[in-house]
């Protein structure tokens, strides 16, 4: 996915600032995905605590509030609805990959993959609820998007005639041409 990011840059799918935000993104979920099925692997796999959300404190009346950071378009499938079935392929290739025996393993003895995961899942169109362990699978049904327009075949053409336009037959016969056909 990261190779075709940029390509939907290239062709005005994608902003080049989000390919490039994208394309790291997708380098670190990469990575720590990598980790935590090496350390699954090697029976190393420990559930991590979650992390406390960065404060900042309000000089005005020294309240705490959260920090805002930079967000991702926060609707669900944002990547698909931008670079179409491109990113729906991959969007697909993920669900197999969640429905495999060896990936539910890994859900169910860490919950920090389903983290890791998530927002991948979100912007690619795929049901986070896959992510809970023991989660059923379906096999995805196929829905054509667009529907093929059946066309009647053409009539077969006279070569030996040349065939003239709409409307002149009818005046040749009006100034008495004699028998046209």
């Amino acid at each position: 996915m990261r190779g075709a990011l940029g390509g939907w840059g290239l062709r005005g799918l994608l902003s080049q600032a989000l390919v490039l935000l994208l394309y790291r993104r997708l380098g670190v979920i990469c990575g720590q995905m990598e980790r935590l099925s090496q350390q699954f692997q090697a029976g190393r796999v420990w559930r991590v605590a979650t992390r406390a959300v960065a404060t900042k404190t309000d000089a005005a009346d020294g309240r705490k509030r959260a920090v805002a950071s930079l967000r991702w378009p926060g609707q669900f499938g944002w990547l698909v609805r931008a670079a179409s079935y491109q990113a729906a392929g991959y969007g697909c290739q993920l669900r197999a990959v969640l429905g495999r025996p060896e990936m539910v393993e890994l859900l169910i003895a860490a919950p920090q993959a389903a983290r890791i995961l998530r927002p991948l899942c979100r912007m690619l169109a795929v049901e986070t609820s896959l992510l809970r362990p023991g989660a059923d699978i379906a096999p995805v049904e196929i829905v054509p998007v667009v529907k093929a327009r059946i066309r009647r075949p053409r009539a077969p053409v006279d070569w030996g005639r040349i065939p003239l336009p709409r409307g002149v037959l009818a005046a040749a016969r009006r100034q008495g041409f004699g028998k046209i056909r």
